[in-house]
């Protein structure tokens, strides 16, 4: 049976894109946590839009202008303003290592160079682990490089 040249190049594209597909499914089936983190890789929660500040509206140039002079008086004293400092967790005061098998988003996140963000890949990490053998097993997770992972290996450990 002859296929005309159009159809030919049509059933070898098919072809082409069922063994694509097929070698997607292998490598998925053969690395599961990779699949599995480029998966989630832009699922991550964007930080909240930051609040455009106001500007504060200086006078016109004619207001100025029209003022009379005044003899110079002593600056007024201004109470100084409160300024609503942003929300930082406290850093870790507990000499003990922080045990990660059963610590909370919040605690750790009071360890220094770790946010709330990466302490939730932590948790979600040990909520598809099971949980950490040790320290290292921070190596898997998104964020946690080998400098941070060295900084935080004396302040946790993993419990039973």
């Amino acid at each position: 049976m002859n296929y005309p040249r159009p159809q030919l190049r049509l059933l070898f594209l098919l072809a082409g894109i069922l063994l694509v597909g097929l070698g997607v499914r292998e490598w998925r089936a053969g690395f599961p946590e990779l699949a599995e983190r480029l998966e989630r890789f832009d699922r991550e929660d964007a930080p909240p839009p930051i609040p455009p500040q106001p500007r504060p509206r200086a006078a016109p140039r004619w207001v100025a202008a029209a003022r009379p002079e005044t003899p110079a008086s002593p600056p007024v004293a201004r109470p100084p303003r409160a300024r609503a400092a942003a929300v930082q967790p406290e850093p870790v005061t507990d000499p003990r290592p922080l045990d990660l098998n059963h610590a909370s988003v919040e605690e750790i996140a009071r360890l220094p160079g770790v946010g709330p963000g990466l302490a939730r890949r932590i948790i979600e990490e040990r909520e598809r682990r099971g949980r950490f053998d040790s320290p290292d097993g921070l190596r898997s997770v998104l964020g946690l490089g080998p400098r941070k992972l060295a900084a935080l290996r004396e302040l946790v450990t993993v419990g039973e």
